[in-house]
């Protein structure tokens, strides 16, 4: 496991903050008021200095009071007046706006570019509200028409992306384009955490003998279950619910733990499947805070969406790859993706079985009749085409696989099953299993049929044509 710090933090809040939220709802039940009476839905830019900030002196900067958190945000603006705007959206992180600095000279040879320090980022004051992505969404709705009266592209990188997901979504007549960055905080809860904390799966023998590669697992397995159970303890910000203002009094002061909770508690189906922008993604293929999955499950599901990946990069890709994201961005702001292929319905008969008995690690890839996979731990199915599967006493990968049986079309029998994109076209059997499911289409309205207790956690998937599946369940003898 790594990055325990961070499971930590997405957990459990610091024993100083749960004694300091606990004074803060105290002063806030007691009649501490945050909300101001002053109109913030009129106010105007108000230039100032860029050199007193620290930033490039040809840099225009100003301040501005926003209706949304009732406070005060800074903005930079650079580059070629007159060209299209790109409006950047930062990440967790002090830093704010100055994320992007690696990157901005390419940009503004070609662009107009708007940057933003975030409410409790950078600059900008942290409110007494709390911090979520759809409130961002609705600032950067407001922002936006002092600086373009068109649509603009936005990018946004890490908490950012999600932000410019929800953006486009919710004022589809703001954007022109989405240009994603190792996006955080997509997968369910659980998944996220479990996934920041524990590798994939290994699969390559060559790396790992097939007897160690077993006990490798067991331990990924054992990490797996351990983090799944801490997940199920009462959430201590859960009484908290949507009372703007007690959230606001206890997490006012740590802006980074409110956003942080406000990204991970969000679900962005409706921000995915129902996407109608053309939507460019990036990601570091050694980043340990946002997992590759998530970037594959957009790019999976958006409707335009593409992936590409910088080999070695980590989560803040445009500071230790400057010259590689910028010319990436420029070229995706210019290419649009192009809509994905129909995924396969049918498959033919003439295909081969595949089986594995007893077998340790491996990938497949390809189009099968039955696979039937049993007491076999670290294999991977990746681009696979099947008319069933079935999973006994086993621990797996499937990725962008599609199942097209449309009776049962997926067994899963005292098993781990990880499966990331892809389509399930029948029923999904479950008995005494544990599930990981992000971004799959299941074609079903009730697909799942589970028998003895299992673990079903689900992230941004669909069931039928329009009920999405974010969740974390352990169900008994149910149909779901």
């Amino acid at each position: 496991m790594r990055n325990a710090a961070l499971i930590a933090f997405l957990l459990f809040l610091p024993l100083p903050l749960m004694a300091d939220l606990v004074d803060a709802v105290i002063t806030a039940i007691e009649g501490y008021e945050y909300l101001t009476s002053a109109d913030y839905s009129h106010s105007s830019p108000v230039a100032d200095d860029a050199a007193r900030y620290g930033l490039p002196a040809h840099w225009q900067v100003y301040w501005l009071d926003e209706p949304v958190f009732k406070t005060r945000i800074f903005l930079a603006v650079a580059g070629k007046p007159g060209a299209p705007v790109l409006l950047l959206v930062h990440g967790l992180g002090q830093n704010g706006l100055r994320d992007w600095i690696g990157i901005l000279p390419a940009l503004e040879e070609q662009y107009r570019v708007l940057l933003i320090d975030l409410p409790g980022f950078g600059k900008s004051p942290p409110p007494k509200a709390k911090l979520s992505p759809t409130r961002y969404a609705e600032l950067l709705h407001f922002v936006k028409p002092y600086f373009s009266a068109e649509p603009v592209a936005v990018v946004g990188h890490s908490m950012g992306g999600a932000v410019a997901l929800r953006y486009a979504h919710s004022y589809p007549e703001d954007v022109s384009q989405i240009v994603l960055l190792d996006v955080a905080g997509v997968l369910q809860r659980t998944a996220f955490i479990k996934h920041s904390a524990v590798d994939r799966m290994p699969a390559d023998q060559q790396v790992i003998p097939g007897a160690l590669l077993n006990n490798v697992i067991g331990l990924q397995e054992l990490g797996n279950e351990i983090i799944e159970n801490l997940v199920k303890l009462p959430d201590p910000t859960a009484w908290l619910g949507d009372n703007d203002f007690a959230w606001g009094a206890a997490f006012g002061n740590y802006p980074n733990v409110n956003a942080a909770l406000g990204l991970i508690n969000e679900d962005f189906s409706s921000a995915i499947y129902e996407q109608q922008k053309p939507v460019s993604i990036l990601w570091g293929t050694a980043d340990l805070v946002a997992p590759l999955r998530t970037g594959r499950v957009l790019a999976e599901n958006l409707e335009n969406g593409r992936l590409d990946v910088i080999p070695g990069a980590g989560h803040v890709p445009m500071e230790s790859n400057p010259q590689e994201v910028s010319a990436w961005m420029l070229h995706s702001l210019q290419t649009v993706p192009e809509p994905k292929p129909s995924r396969p319905a049918e498959i033919s008969e003439a295909q081969t079985d595949y089986q594995c008995h007893g077998q340790f690690g491996g990938m497949v890839s390809g189009d099968y009749s039955q696979i039937v996979i049993e007491n076999c731990n670290g294999l991977i199915l990746d681009t696979v085409t099947a008319r069933n599967i079935i999973i006994r006493n086993s621990a797996i990968e499937i990725e962008a696989t599609d199942i097209l049986e449309s009776g049962v079309a997926l067994e899963i029998d005292h098993s781990t099953v990880v499966m990331t994109a892809g389509t399930v076209h029948g029923l999904i059997e479950v008995n005494g299993s544990r599930l990981d499911f992000a971004g799959v289409e299941l074609l079903q309205d009730v697909p799942f049929i589970v028998g003895d207790e299992s673990r079903l956690v689900i992230s941004v998937s669909r069931a039928g044509s329009q009920r999405y599946l974010h969740l974390d369940r352990t169900l008994t003898g149910t149909r779901f």
